[in-house]
Parts: structure tokens; C-alpha cells; sequence
């Protein structure tokens, strides 16, 4: 008798009462092919012993519609052909315990037959999906995560993974540290106080990771990038000037909502913006501030008086709708924003005796980072970070960008 959970031979159906079927060679290789040789419902892999590591069939080959049109035959009773009931069409590749839960007379009905040819075309699809990907679609991924507010943040593989399989990429974790994460902050003190312990550890932590990215990109392992982060929008921002410019980089959002899901919406709107000058600043010429009100309003008279009392401000705004969270929706709407930015710079630099520059957020992730690329701290200015502080009421000084 086979031994539960095992399967002498990948050509096996395996029925109710552990009996069993004999199925064609050509239609059990490609059952176990188009699942990818991974349960078709929890995707363990079925070609090992979990606790031995010794190659060995795990996997059963599962009807949909069982094999003859008894009363203990689950869903026995469908209209399908019993010719057609040892087809690959009819039958999914499962785990022994998978396999039992979807034969268990009481969950004949929540698994019915429409569900669970459903649940094989996803799986195969996915399959499919992935191994279609070549060398070329490789990138290389860099997670960042931080405390926000006191509460740490989390940031799953699988998240990622489904992010950049939807774009038709797949990951590369060459990056990965001890720790699995590559840039993780969250043990970090300071956070909700906004210490500058917490920002110049951040910073340590962060440099360190992107020597190792750097070294990689010199010896062309590393050629194209993705960009995963959670964090402060002051460390977002430092992030984007820490970044190295010499390779394709994509940073993904997080998406909106409660999900763990990441990426852009399938649809969205291109969005524009624009910048004006709020205050010409003559009292204090060397000073400089710039207001992102992006996916909020920056109240402008609620900036400290360093930021306000005869600066120089300007302010970048969504052009023709107001600023809120789901502003930022697609790739081009970031490049949008970069170039409006690249303006204000271009602007700043033809202004004489600026000693540094100002700078208050309320953007995206995304957005944040483009901030962050777009400066070039050989050439412009010295650039300070202002945040709101714990009780979100005002702006309070976080950090110095590094240069």
C-alpha cells in the first residue's frame, strides 16, 4: 500500500481510501510540468522528503471530477465524460494533505468542480508565467524598512516576488543580508523622537549596504535594479541621493489600502505639476525653503519661523487637482514631479549667496526618493529635512542630507 503522503511513482492517481489509478506517462509528465512540480494549492515542493532531503515523489495526481460516478467519488457526479476523467485537463498536482482536504466528503461542496479547475488554471498560469522569464528579465532587489511612527514595518518576499513577476521581471536577493533584509533600521532607537542617533545610524547602515551594491555594479553583477522601501520620508529622501545613478533603478510603491501588496495599479492617471515662489525672501537671502505638497497640503504658517520669517519659499503642487494620497498612481507621474523639481533647483542655483536649502515633505514613497535622486550634492546647495514631529501639529528639523 502506498504510504500516506508518499507516491511510488509520479504516474499514480491517488483516490479516495488511498486507492489508486494508473495514469498515461504523457499525461502524468505533464500534469507535474504545467504545476511546476509545486503543490497546486499551497506550492510546496513535491520532488524531495521534507525530512530526509532524499529525492522522492511526494506529490498525487488529484481528479477534479473523480474517476467514476459513485456515490464516494468526490464530485463524481459532474457531467464530464468518463473518458475524459483521466485527461490532464481533469487532473491537479497536490500535496498528500491538500489532496485530503479537497476529497473530504464535507468539503465536496466548498470545492467544487468549477473551483477547482479555477485554482489549476491560476496555478499553471503562474507557472508558466515565471519560467517563460529569461536571464535578462534578473533585477536586483534592495528592501529598506524603518519604524514609522514607533510601528514596524514589515515587507514580505512574496510581496515583492509578486510585484516583479506582474511586470514580467523576477528577483535577484543578492543584496540579502544576515538578517534577510537588506537595509533594516527598525532595531534602531530614536525613531519617534526623530533623534539625529537614529537618522546618522540610518545613514551608517544604509551606506554600508550600497558600498556592497556599488562593488556589485562594478563587476556587472548587478545591472539593473529594484527598489523596495518603507520608511521616514527623511530616510526616503537620503536614500535617493545615496543611490547610484549608473544603473537602471526602478523604486515600487507600496499600495494603499491595508494590503501587503506592492507595485503600480493596473490604470491610473499621468498627473503634472507645477511650482511657484510663495515668499521672495528678502530678509534672508541665504536661505532657501521648499514646501512638497504632494499627498497632503503643507500649511505654510505652521512652519517654524526659521523656514518662514523672511525665507525665500517655494512650492511644488499637483497641477490642476489637489494634493492627497492617491495622487501618485503611475511611473510617469513620478518623472513629472522630477522634472517640476529639477526646475526649482535649476531656479535656486541662479540665486546669489544661497548658504542652504530648506526642504518639507509631504509626498509619496515614490516621490520622496525622486526627491532625493534629483539632487546632486557636489554641485547644489546643502539640503536640510524638516518633518512633522510626533504630534503631526508642526515641522521640526530631522536631518542634514549627506554629501
Amino acid at each position: 500500500m502506498t504510504q500516506p503522503g508518499r507516491n511510488e511513482s509520479p504516474n499514480l492517481a491517488i483516490g479516495p481510501n488511498n486507492t489508486t489509478r494508473s495514469i498515461s506517462e504523457p499525461v502524468a509528465r505533464r500534469v507535474w510540468v504545467a504545476a511546476g512540480g509545486r503543490c497546486t494549492f499551497c506550492n510546496r515542493w513535491l520532488l524531495d522528503d521534507e525530512t530526509t532531503g532524499q529525492p522522492v515523489f511526494i506529490g498525487q495526481l488529484a481528479h477534479v471530477v473523480g474517476w467514476d460516478t459513485t456515490a464516494g467519488s468526490p464530485r463524481g457526479a459532474d457531467q464530464l465524460p468518463i473518458p475524459d476523467r483521466n485527461g490532464a485537463d481533469n487532473l491537479m498536482l497536490l500535496c498528500y494533505d491538500q489532496h485530503h482536504v479537497i476529497d473530504s466528503r464535507s468539503l465536496w461542496t466548498v470545492y467544487d468542480a468549477d473551483r477547482l479547475r479555477d485554482i489549476k488554471r491560476q496555478h499553471e498560469h503562474r507557472i508558466k508565467q515565471l519560467t517563460s522569464l529569461a536571464q535578462k528579465d534578473s533585477t536586483t532587489v534592495l528592501r529598506l524598512v524603518d519604524t514609522i511612527h514607533g510601528r514596524p514595518v514589515q515587507l514580505a518576499p512574496s510581496a515583492i516576488n509578486e510585484a516583479l513577476v506582474a511586470v514580467g521581471r523576477f528577483p535577484s536577493y543578492v543584496l540579502r543580508g544576515a538578517d534577510e533584509y537588506e537595509v533594516d533600521l527598525r532595531r534602531i532607537p530614536g525613531e519617534i523622537e526623530g533623534t539625529a542617533v537614529h537618522w546618522s545610524a540610518a545613514i551608517s547602515v544604509i551606506d554600508e549596504r550600497l558600498r556592497l551594491l556599488r562593488a556589485l555594479v562594478a563587476d556587472d553583477a548587478v545591472t539593473d535594479l529594484s527598489v523596495f522601501p518603507l520608511a521616514r520620508l527623511p530616510i526616503l529622501i537620503a536614500l535617493g541621493v545615496m543611490l547610484d545613478d549608473t544603473i537602471p533603478t526602478t523604486v515600487y510603491p507600496k499600495r494603499r489600502g491595508g494590503s501587503e501588496a506592492w507595485g503600480w495599479p493596473a490604470s491610473g492617471t499621468d498627473r503634472e505639476f507645477e511650482w511657484r515662489e510663495v515668499s521672495s525672501g528678502k530678509n534672508d537671502p541665504e536661505q532657501v525653503t521648499v514646501v512638497f505638497s504632494i499627498s497632503g497640503s503643507v500649511e505654510i504658517d505652521r512652519l517654524p519661523g526659521e523656514l518662514s520669517d523672511g525665507v525665500r519659499i517655494y512650492e511644488i503642487t499637483p497641477a490642476g487637482v489637489s494634493p492627497n494620497f492617491d495622487l501618485v498612481d503611475t511611473p510617469a507621474t513620478v518623472d513629472a514631479f522630477a522634472l517640476c523639481w529639477r526646475a526649482v533647483i535649476a531656479q535656486i542655483e541662479t540665486l546669489p549667496m544661497v548658504a542652504s536649502v530648506n526642504l518639507v515633505p509631504a509626498a509619496p514613497t515614490t516621490v520622496a526618493v525622486a526627491i532625493g535622486r534629483s539632487i546632486n550634492t557636489s554641485v547644489h546647495p546643502p539640503m536640510r529635512i524638516y518633518d512633522r514631529t510626533a504630534h503631526g501639529e508642526s515641522y521640526a528639523f530631522m536631518m542634514d542630507l549627506p554629501r
